[in-house]
């Protein structure tokens, strides 16, 4: 299969949309000023959504003819590998990247695309996954929900929800609705890399009129796409980060002075360094592959690699993971230094990407 990856962008644009985002990363990012975000005790997770709406972050994904600018799975990849440097809180796939194709799928697709990419509002899937059971069905003349999604990246600050759900008759429906119209139960927390989620649970809970968004075959092609871009961009995100481990553990080793010579120096320590350095390129290949694959709507192909990808990036995930930690030693899951955090990332990944893998009626749920 020929792997290389073709941008839908011209080549300025791109390098521009990167460059803005290298630098948001710098000014917005640096460790320890993320670091004292985290210690207050309430983290606005939205602080720097606006910024990213003009950074054209959450245009990227989105055709021009809706407003956005047009830029290919790969070009999603490459932005989301950019910010993994900086950890970035807002929840940006959750809220940036997966409903995109679901809210360009209504009838009303345009004007609620465009609510969205503006950065006034905040909106997330809530179901669709392995493990989320959520049902929909008719009492009198209003619609209600009952069911549980468990971790749900971004939805207790999010604006609007896309409700995935079956109905009476075990159809798929994909609702939007207001977070402020529905009464759920949120049990918010924080997963381990401090970014926030919560548990959403319905309880007979009344619909408003007109919350049906996507029904039947429309819902079905929308949240496939969906869960493709899902672990894509996931998938991404973790090799950007795994990119980022070798980088820094590369640097300790060259300047960490140990019997009167460089950590770098001692051959065990290149193998270990450059097992991890094979690791992450073979992480970033097969995320590439996924990306790819989307934008040629090769299927089957996609089909394939929804299972694959997440499984080699795991695999390549805790090994660079673990390796950075023991390479630095006892500071390398301090608070203080920025690996631990890394590694936590890394491994809230792995579970998230596990819950958009295989069915998604299936009973069984991941705890991150």
């Amino acid at each position: 299969m020929n792997m290389e990856v073709v941008s839908s962008l011209d080549a300025e644009t791109k390098s521009m949309v990167e460059s803005s985002l290298g630098r948001f990363v710098d000014e917005a990012y640096e460790p320890t000023q993320r670091h004292a975000r985290l210690l207050k005790g309430e983290v606005d997770y939205r602080a720097h959504w606006a910024t990213l709406a003009e950074l054209g972050v959450l245009a990227l994904p989105v055709g021009e003819a809706l407003g956005g600018i047009g830029g290919s799975t790969a070009d999603v990849s490459d932005a989301l590998r950019i910010l993994a440097r900086g950890l970035v809180l807002e929840p940006l796939i959750e809220a940036g990247v997966i409903p995109m194709p679901l809210l360009a799928a209504g009838a009303e697709g345009a004007d609620a695309v465009a609510e969205a990419l503006a950065g006034e509002s905040m909106t997330v899937l809530v179901g669709g996954r392995r493990g989320d059971e959520l049902r929909c069905s008719r009492h009198g003349s209003t619609g209600q929900i009952n069911g549980l999604a468990r971790v749900v990246p971004g939805a207790a600050q999010a604006d609007i929800w896309l409700i995935a759900c079956t109905n009476d008759e075990g159809e798929p429906l994909v609702l939007r609705v207001r977070a402020s119209e529905i009464v759920a139960q949120l049990r918010a927390f924080r997963m381990m890399d401090a970014r926030e989620a919560c548990d959403i649970e319905f309880t007979a809970c009344s619909l408003p009129t007109n919350a049906v968004w996507l029904f039947g075959a429309a819902a079905t092609q929308a949240l496939q796409e969906a869960s493709a871009r899902a672990i894509s961009a996931y998938c991404a995100d973790a090799a950007g980060v795994m990119q980022n481990l070798v980088q820094q553990t590369g640097e300790y080793l060259r300047t960490r002075i140990q019997f009167d010579a460089p950590l770098a120096s001692f051959q065990a320590l290149q193998h270990r360094l450059a097992d991890m350095h094979m690791a992450a390129l073979e992480a970033k290949s097969i995320a590439r592959a996924m990306a790819r694959s989307i934008d040629a709507g090769d299927e089957e192909q996609v089909r394939w690699l929804s299972y694959a990808a997440p499984t080699v990036v795991s695999r390549c995930a805790t090994k660079v993971g673990h390796d950075a930690i023991q390479l630095h030693g006892g500071m390398g899951v301090t608070d203080e230094l920025i690996i631990s955090h890394y590694n936590s990332r890394l491994v809230v990944l792995q579970q998230l990407l596990a819950r958009w893998v295989g069915d998604a009626q299936s009973s069984s749920s991941s705890t991150i």
